[in-house]
């Protein structure tokens, strides 16, 4: 099942949990901290970025991939849930940008982590949908 890829030269159950954690462990340790001090959050290439979980699923288990997931979403929660109200909806950046250009909306940290609540769940229904289950 883990290895099943999702449709026909797309990645499979494993490579997208693992995805999926490594950008929770990108906003633990590199977006949270430079909200918090006001430096305005940096993202990388995202091909790149991608690229580099997919590899690495391709070198762990199931089971591993699972493990690291809990846990990277975990302290992700943790982390959020510790922020101030004024940290989570204070006007940041992204990558330069004091807007989103899909949107129009300034960039706080909260827009950011609705964002990848909706990318997540995007990745849970095509998850879902190999499965035969629906969300």
């Amino acid at each position: 099942m883990w290895e099943k890829p999702i449709a026909t030269d797309k990645w499979s159950i494993k490579a997208i949990v693992l995805h999926i954690a490594h950008w929770d462990n990108h906003l633990l340790n590199v977006i949270i901290p430079a909200v918090k001090t006001g430096e305005g959050m940096i993202f990388p290439e995202f091909d790149s970025f991608n690229a580099r979980a997919t590899q690495k699923a391709k070198r762990l288990s199931g089971e591993n991939v699972l493990q690291l997931a809990k846990t990277s979403r975990s302290s992700l929660i943790e982390a959020l849930q510790s922020l101030s109200q004024e940290t989570l909806t204070s006007h940041t950046t992204a990558n330069g940008v004091t807007h989103c250009p899909h949107h129009g909306v300034p960039y706080t940290l909260a827009y950011i982590v609705t964002e990848f609540i909706e990318h997540d769940r995007h990745h849970q229904q095509q998850i879902d949908a190999l499965l035969g289950r629906t969300s």
